[in-house]
């Protein structure tokens, strides 16, 4: 079911074609009256929370952002419009207008232009702290923009993935490009000094996006300096000093793996949004749910159980999705990172 259907059938009953201007009197006994209040107010709920925890729906289409805005300005118009009513329905508006903002936001394609241009930045000229935030806008931008239905049916496991589940492809590409890029530019220096120090940059700007919440980040660097053409080059790492060292086990720890990523999710559980978490961890929840779960219990009725399972993972997700980064974007760091959008 498309939204523009599942909004006409949820508001099938908010018209406003029957009597209006009621009197005092006539509202505490007209049936018509009540029945409509209460039509009105289910509505507005709905809304609400469609569109404080569904926003991509109104993103992503005009029709149905257009089609709930007059709906609500009909509703405004009501002269029996209780004032909790006004209120709920002033507050949807805002916050569609608020969506609208959000639309003239930094998005991919955006980014994507920024390669056309020259990469006149090189790595030793940025700061840590530089790269570091820039890949997290970039790593937020692209996690944000997968819609949530791409998190249901393992659609990314399938033959057609790449129609199916765009935005988790392009993510996962990203994650793989960034780990490319961090690798090639330590294997790109000539002497072993040179990637030690490479090495020590890069984790620094590591830890950074562990102060950032981006844990993504942290795991596309780590990642790329445990390949096998850096991890064995045994006398750059022997030039690593001992400090630096250390941080790594200590980020490795963060975004190990082992348990299920136990520790990545204790600390995801107490980290404040905004944050870029990694998908991939979510996306085994999914698929270990789907396959070990049945959609219908044994007496054939829905798995309500496993929906809620599913649905507590996606709310999760898009809890991390809806809480934006205020970092300014840095075209000539971006030239150098956006290589994947």
């Amino acid at each position: 079911m498309s939204p523009v259907s599942a909004f006409a059938i949820a508001t099938a009953a908010a018209g406003h074609s029957g009597p209006q201007g009621f009197t005092s009197s006539e509202k505490s006994y007209d049936k018509d009256f009540l029945i409509r209040r209460a039509a009105t107010n289910r509505v507005l709920n709905v809304l609400r929370h469609w569109v404080s925890k569904h926003s991509q729906d109104f993103e992503l289409n005009t029709e149905l952002s257009t089609a709930v805005a007059s709906l609500l300005e009909e509703v405004l118009r009501d002269p029996d419009l209780l004032p909790q009513e006004r209120k709920a329905a002033v507050n949807i508006l805002n916050a569609l207008s608020q969506e609208d903002q959000d639309e003239s936001q930094l998005k991919i394609e955006d980014i994507a232009q920024m390669t056309d241009s020259p990469r006149v930045e090189s790595f030793e000229s940025l700061s840590a702290m530089e790269v570091a935030e820039q890949i997290t806008l970039l790593d937020y931008i692209v996690f944000r923009n997968i819609p949530y239905e791409e998190f249901l049916g393992q659609g990314w496991m399938k033959m057609d993935k790449n129609e199916k589940t765009p935005y988790i492809m392009k993510t996962s590409q990203h994650f793989n490009d960034m780990s490319n890029l961090v690798a090639s530019q330590i294997m790109a220096n000539a002497d072993a000094a040179s990637r030690a120090g490479s090495i020590e940059k890069w984790l620094a700007v590591a830890d950074i996006c562990r102060c950032l919440n981006n844990f993504n980040g942290v795991l596309e660097i780590t990642s790329a300096l445990n390949r096998s053409a850096v991890f064995r080059l045994r006398k750059t790492w022997a030039k690593v000093c001992k400090q630096t060292k250390s941080l790594m086990d200590r980020l490795q720890k963060i975004v190990s793996s082992e348990g299920r990523f136990k520790n990545l999710r204790e600390t995801l559980k107490n980290c404040n949004p905004p944050c870029v978490p990694y998908l991939g961890m979510y996306l085994t929840d999914l698929a270990f749910i789907e396959e070990g779960t049945p959609n219908f219990t044994e007496e054939g009725l829905v798995n309500f159980s496993k929906m809620r399972m599913i649905s507590h993972i996606i709310r999760e997700i898009r809890q991390f999705q809806q809480a934006p980064y205020r970092i300014d974007l840095h075209p000539k760091v971006q030239r150098q990172y956006a290589i994947s959008c």
